[in-house]
């Protein structure tokens, strides 16, 4: 009876979890209210901007590059090529403005745990872009990522390299604005740094966090952006879903998604961290619930990716290229259906278009453009002004429905780009892939604390069900019902049961390690968060890195055990190889356990590694309970067994 209301329990909440999942990144691409919001910001660019037609007035387009992690460690490729982005890429895109969303050095140490600023990759970053003279160009505009904060006590310590070696640190050292006003297009690009202070090392800085001073500075960026621009571009290192507000005087926090919401000529906010989740996730893009759009770019460090943008006639459109891939096409009219943006901006105007418009980047001659439609025919485009192509359509022969447009471009080197490109008039919109919706749209911190929780009850509400039962579970799989029959034996046993229990209850609320997490400081790291310079960072990464033992070493020790005590029930006294394969299972656990120390050592030193509960002391613990498991008293074993044998 306890199982079954404790199944139906974990059902009830797993449907309550689903349920406010799929309310977080459920998105009505034609929402009503945030159209009519926008009516009037669209009318009035609309009425800006005029016809779509085959100049480049009123056209800007900009890069964006992420997560570069120059290393003199590993990888010397990432610093080449980052010397020929800057060398050959920009110069032939020629864009407006350069976006670096962070970790511009890895700051890793040799053995890649070790983490701390590494001068000589600043300094590589530094020459490669005045040598390169790309910042005479145009305008570059980078930002600190997390790896760019690793081990930096204040803004103003003499490690945060990003003050004299960045392009911007000496002026804007945290979060920034910037401004163009080119052919005819107004933009603001408002830099939004997360970098929680002071910066520990590696991997607690997971989670970006604002503190109050900081929302304050953002929120009157986003005031003055406001007025200033037509257009504003939103970008920062960390995704939304991993930015974290502290609560200020008032109990009031920022969220940086209602912020950028608000404001009707907000886009898109552009970032990088995630890696593209090492690949799986390659497009992560994603419309919020307020109508803009958020696009992380997967990273330079191994992928070699960049970002071309353009706004044309106050469309925004886009594509993520890798690199020395040429040529590169981007169409702007019409825009991309899966990224439209209703009330953000005027997409009428492509009804009253005249030309398909489509940039087209090469480091050599571009020789031919041409489009067709649907694939019906192949037409030719022309050349405006480089690298604008344009060619006469009328819209209203593609007024219902989706619509795909293809494109083919080549150069005189006869390399080649074939593009389908999805289009739609009457607002019909394509869905964007859930993986990324829920990287994007979720809480990165409450999902953590969520895992954690899960397996605090998964490590805990077996054993305790399974305690108040009298008699041993019952179960028509055999395989299934002999674990169950054992955890149920183990649980009878005070010495074993107690300790699991008390140990995973200790987790949530007791200090995990105690150690030197910051250069010259000494902190106290919590599941809640760390205490260091009688600061507390509320830093959620905790819950995932608490969740790495329970997952990997405290829930399988409960049925190492639980094996452990069959043999010294059941099993006969094996001696030499036999007796060391019986215990194969332990020795596995264990080994994962001494793994996750030893990396714990290497990244946070001795003294956290003598003072940690979580890592160190439970080595000791779970030696003891698998000690006591194979020496139970014969007494004791004559009442399991006797337990055992009830029908």
């Amino acid at each position: 009876m306890i199982s079954k209301i404790a199944i139906l329990c974990f059902c009830l909440l797993l449907s309550i979890f689903m349920a406010s999942l799929i309310d977080i990144i459920t998105v009505n691409h034609n929402n009503a209210e945030n159209i009519n919001i926008g009516r009037n910001f669209t009318h009035h660019l609309e009425e800006k901007y005029g016809t779509i037609s085959d100049n480049t007035n009123n056209l800007i387009w900009f890069l964006q590059i992420s997560d570069i992690h120059l290393s003199i460690f590993r990888d010397p490729g990432r610093i080449s090529q980052f010397q020929q982005f800057c060398d050959n890429t920009v110069k032939n895109i020629r864009p407006s403005v350069v976006l670096a969303t962070g970790d511009l050095t890895d700051a890793k140490a040799k053995d890649n745990l070790g983490s701390s600023q590494v001068k000589r990759e600043w300094i590589y970053y530094h020459n490669i872009i005045n040598e390169s003279g790309v910042t005479q160009h145009t305008t570059w505009l980078d930002i600190r990522g997390n790896h760019d904060n690793f081990n930096i006590r204040t803004i103003n310590s003499e490690e945060n390299y990003f003050r004299n070696y960045s392009v911007q640190g000496s002026t804007h050292p945290k979060s920034y604005s910037h401004y163009i006003d080119i052919n005819g297009v107004r933009v603001g690009f408002v830099g939004i740094d997360a970098c929680p202070e002071p910066g520990l090392r590696r991997p607690f800085n997971f989670i970006g966090i604002l503190n109050p001073q900081e929302q304050k500075n953002i929120q009157k960026l986003k005031e003055d952006a406001e007025s200033k621009a037509d257009h504003i571009i939103w970008f920062g290192h960390y995704p939304t879903s991993c930015i974290l507000s502290v609560e200020t005087e008032t109990g009031e926090r920022l969220d940086v998604r209602e912020l950028i919401g608000s404001v009707k000529s907000s886009q898109i906010y552009v970032c990088g961290h995630l890696h593209s989740m090492a690949g799986m996730v390659p497009n992560m893009y994603t419309k919020h619930k307020k109508g803009y759009l958020e696009l992380e770019l997967g990273d330079w460090k191994d992928n070699r990716l960049y970002r071309v943008a353009a706004i044309d006639h106050g469309l925004f459109s886009f594509v993520d290229v890798k690199h020395n891939t040429w040529p590169i096409v981007l169409v702007t009219n019409p825009k991309n259906a899966r990224y439209a943006m209703p009330g953000r901006e005027p997409l009428d105007l492509m009804w009253k278009s005249d030309h398909v418009r489509i940039l087209v980047f090469s480091d050599v001659e571009i020789t031919s453009v041409k489009i067709s439609f649907d694939m019906t025919n192949w037409i030719e485009c022309k050349v405006a002004e480089s690298p604008l192509y344009v060619c006469p359509w009328s819209p209203n022969d593609y007024a219902n429905g989706l619509h795909k447009l293809y494109v083919n471009a080549e150069d005189e080197l006869h390399r080649k780009t074939i593009l389908e490109h999805p289009f739609s008039l009457d607002g019909a919109q394509l869905s964007f892939d859930i993986s990324a919706r829920i990287l994007l749209m979720v809480d990165a911190g409450l999902v953590f604390q969520t895992i954690f929780a899960t397996l605090i009850s998964l490590n805990i509400v077996p054993l305790l069900v399974l305690r108040l039962q009298k008699r041993p579970p019952k179960s028509r799989r055999r395989p299934w019902g002999n674990i169950l029959r054992r955890v149920w034996l183990l649980s009878k046993i005070d010495r074993v049961f107690y300790p699991i229990v008390l140990y995973t209850v200790y987790l949530p609320f007791g200090p995990w390690a105690t150690g030197e997490l910051l250069d010259g400081y000494i902190g106290t790291i919590f599941a809640w968060g760390i205490l260091i310079k009688g600061v507390l960072l509320p830093e959620p990464f905790t819950y995932m890195y608490g969740s790495v033992q329970l997952m990997f070493v405290q829930i399988p020790l409960i049925f190492v055990l639980s094996y452990c005590l069959q043999i010294r029930l059941f099993g006969q006294h094996y001696r030499g190889f036999r007796r060391l394969l019986k215990n194969l299972p332990f020795i596995l656990v264990l080994t994962i356990q001494l793994l996750l120390a030893y990396f714990f050592w290497l990244e946070y030193g001795t003294m956290s590694f003598i003072f940690g509960p979580l890592r160190t002391w439970s080595i000791a613990l779970n030696i003891l309970l698998w000690y006591k498991t194979l020496t139970l008293p014969p007494d004791y074993c004559r009442h399991l067994m006797k337990l055992n044998d009830i029908p």
